[in-house]
Formats: structure tokens, sequence, C-alpha cells
């Protein structure tokens, strides 16, 4: 029972005040017989939420026995402290509404699903952070089996879509010669390069990276190298001619592989590619199969490169946006084309591999070629007829994207040809000068020579040159 009396005043007891409200109740007398007496009564109705402290293990018996305690107690008296002084209210018999604990008790079930969410979200955050860290180790054992020129000279990082929009998967950054930190790389890149076609100069240099592309390369040289010691792919030239000079052609191209420096045994060497820079979009992002072959080739139907720049830029020096594209190849069992297979004397489409696939299981052609003669129209080379050693440029067919990676455009700008008469002076021989540059093969220089004063002094010699476009008429040369 609760034998407590109940009090605002009692220290265990708390008493809240929900509402109050003044009744007035009245209650007639009869006086006589005809008059009544009316008397009002005041009553003060007070709702009022008691907090009793019970001590109890299960909610549901703490509920029952209170209920029994307020079930077997009597009326108790409210005493209430008002401004207007001390009121004493009769309490109505209780009921209970509802359980609170006064003492916040530990939830077991949230504190176990709160352990059990924590250590999850630990368990999935060393998970993430392992998985990146053990693809970061396995990158950084992949980059250091990887290692070459072939690799990008500068951080990822510096990497960005650039104005010329190469597509979604191409990444560039142009290099400035002024800046301390490119100009090593930009020099590097001049000497690789060397002289260019007299017609262009360099307008921007840009490194170019195809993530893809880049990942496929390497794929790449796993598979050439996993093909070297395999007898198909071993040089054989049974039933060829010229088997002699046919070698010497491979020993020009083997001096190629010193030239990239690289931890793999694959062969790979560093060649140009000239075309327009309207096609990059398609070539970097795509590969050089999306563009399809454009003519049926000379010396195969494929891919032309050059390791000469200069040779690379005279067929691109005519293009909207000309460009030349440094890429990477792979080289596996070449086959070397001579004089025998492109004589001089023949129309291209006489040769014996025009508008044809790879030979045989031969990966690429490589063909060193000369000019057929220094007239005017020179854009017709061929293997030299008296040996590999007179060959001034090459050119490599490769007859598959996948052994392709660009990495490096450099943009292009023709330069005006002379269309007003311009006088030189120097101390040179005319003859001299004019040999030099008929040697570039797409001037048609005039000369005219001022002979000494007639006073017999010394003066230098004067050379007037007017420059026009080569008109070229041999139409059957389409390397692009």
């Amino acid at each position: 029972m609760i034998s407590n009396s109940l009090s605002n005043n009692f220290s265990e007891i708390n008493v809240i005040i929900d509402g109050a409200n003044i009744v007035r109740s009245t209650i007639q007398l009869k006086w006589h017989k005809r008059n009544v007496l009316t008397t009002p009564t005041y009553f003060l109705h007070v709702n009022t939420t008691f907090q009793i402290p019970y001590s109890c293990l299960d909610d549901s018996v703490c509920m029952d026995k209170i209920q029994t305690d307020l079930e077997q107690t009597p009326l108790h008296e409210l005493n209430l402290y008002t401004e207007s002084g001390f009121v004493r209210i009769a309490v109505e018999k209780p009921t209970v509404k509802g359980l609170k604990s006064s003492v916040d008790k530990p939830n077991r079930i949230g504190l176990i699903i709160g352990i059990v969410m924590t250590v999850l979200s630990v368990i999935v955050l060393a998970g993430v952070i392992g998985f990146f860290l053990v693809r970061e180790c396995s990158k950084k054992k992949l980059d250091k089996q990887f290692q070459g020129d072939f690799n990008l000279p500068i951080a990822r990082r510096h990497l960005k879509k650039t104005k010329h929009n190469y597509g979604r998967n191409v990444l560039s950054y142009e290099l400035d010669p002024y800046t301390a930190s490119h100009s090593s790389y930009v020099d590097t890149i001049k000497q690789w390069m060397g002289s260019l076609d007299p017609r262009v100069e360099i307008k921007t240099t840009e490194i170019v990276q195809n993530q893809d592309k880049f990942k496929h390369f390497r794929q790449q040289i796993e598979i050439v190298e996993s093909r070297m010691n395999q007898l198909i792919y071993q040089p054989d030239f049974k039933g060829e001619t010229n088997l002699e000079e046919r070698h010497k052609v491979l020993q020009r191209l083997e001096s190629l592989y010193k030239e990239v420096k690289s931890n793999r045994k694959a062969n790979i060497i560093r060649v140009w590619h000239g075309t327009d820079a309207n096609l990059l979009p398609q070539l970097l992002g795509e590969g050089f199969a999306s563009l399809g072959i454009l003519d049926d080739g000379w010396f195969g139907k494929g891919i032309y490169f050059s390791s000469s720049a200069e040779y690379a830029s005279r067929y691109c020096w005519e293009k909207a946006d000309p460009c030349l594209l440094m890429c990477y190849v792979l080289i596996l069992n070449p086959f070397p084309v001579t004089t025998n297979d492109a004589p001089f004397d023949v129309k291209p489409r006489q040769f014996s591999f025009y508008g044809r696939g790879n030979y045989h299981t031969h990966q690429c052609h490589y063909i060193p070629v000369a000019p057929v003669s220094t007239k005017e129209s020179n854009m017709d080379f061929r293997p030299p007829p008296n040996g590999t050693d007179n060959a001034i440029y090459d050119e490599l067919v490769i007859f598959d994207s996948a052994f392709i990676l660009p990495q490096v455009v450099v943009h292009l700008k023709p330069i005006p040809p002379l269309s007003l008469e311009e006088t030189y002076a120097t101390d040179v021989p005319p003859k001299k000068i004019l040999k030099d540059l008929n040697q570039h093969c797409c001037l048609d220089i005039q000369s005219q020579f001022d002979s000494v004063s007639r006073n017999n002094q010394p003066e230098m010699n004067m050379i007037r040159l007017s420059a026009v476009k080569r008109n070229n008429g041999n139409d059957d040369d389409y390397r692009d």
C-alpha cells in the first residue's frame, strides 16, 4: 500500500499540476413552503500527475503492483501552497498511466546494435583502406616491371583535359619550353626529332595518354615477349632474294631498338606519324584502327611511321592543322623490304606488297628508302638499288594498332612561302647554297648572281630566291 501521505512537500513524490479550474455547485433549500434558499458552493478541481518512485525489475510486474497498491489506498489529501495561502485538496482514486525509469538504464539491445554497427564500420573502413593500399602496392609493383621511355615523363596528376578535346579517355599536358621543369624534356624531344621539313616549324608540344591504351600496350609487351622464342615468329627468309641486303635492313632496324630505354625484352622503337590534328581524337581515343586504312599503301596496307620526324613531316605539312605524333611501337618478326620488292623502274602498283597485308607471320614491314631522283617532284621514295647504306630515311608499316602507343603530339605551323623576292647577302658560294636548297625537293629556285663590281672592289655574292609551291604530279603516293 501507499502509506505515505501525498504532498508536494514529500521528497519522494513529485506532483505535476496539469490544470486547475473552479466549479460552482448550487444547493437549493426550502424555506417555509414558498420560499427557496439557494446556496452556491465552489470547488477547486486540480488535474495532477504523481511521480512516485518504485523499485521493480520487470515493467509488467511493477504495473500490477502499483495498480494493486492504488486500489488499496484510501483517499488522501494534497497540500498545495499558493499565493493565497495553504490549500488542502482531497485526492480522488488515481490510476496508473505509465512507467518511466527514474534512473537511466542502459539499452542493452541498442548498445549491442551500436557496438555491432561500430565494428562493421571499422571492418568496412579497414577493407576499403586495405583495398586501396593493395591496389596501390600492386600498381607500384606492376610499374616496376614496366620501366622505360614509354612511361609518362611527368606525373599523371598533371594531365588534364585541354582545349583540343581528344576524347573522354585522353588526357594531355602542354609543355612550356620556357619553364625550367619542362625545358629539359622539350629539348629531349627536339633531339629525337632532329630537323624538320623546311616548310614547317614547331608551334606547341604536348604529352598525351589514353590510360586504357597504355594498359593494353603493356599487356601487348608481355604477349610479344611470350612469342619471341616461338618458332613461328622467327625470321625465315628461305626462298627470298637478296638475303645479304635484307640482313642489313634488319641491322638498321635493330640499331633503333637501342635508342629506347626499357627493362623489357621486347623490342620497342620510337617513330613519328604525320597527320592532321583534326584526326587526333580518333587516333588517340580509339586507336589507329578506328580510321581504317586510308590507302592501299606502297609497302603494305597498314599504318605508316618513320623514325625520321623530318620525313614524317613531309606527309602532313599541307594539312589544315599539321602535327606529328610520336609513338612507341612494338616490333616482332619484322620483314625487311629491299629494292627487289620495290624496284626503281616500275610503277608502285607493281610492288610486291602494294595494297597487301602483312607478309606471312611478319608483324610489320621495315623499308629503308631514298629518293628516286633529285628532280623537283621528289616524293617518290623507295629502297635504294645501290644498297641500304644509301637510304636517307625509313618507313615502318604496322598492321595491328595494339602495338602502337602515342605519347607526344608536336603541333606544327607552316612557314609562309617566299611570295616576294628576297635578297640575302652571304659569303658562301652561291652554287653551294643552291645545291643545298635544291635538296629540299619542293622549292623552285631562281637565282641571279651579281658579279664583282667593275671597280674591282670585293663585294658579297648576292642571291635572289623565289620559292613557289611544288606541284607533285605523282598521284600514286597516298601514304598518311
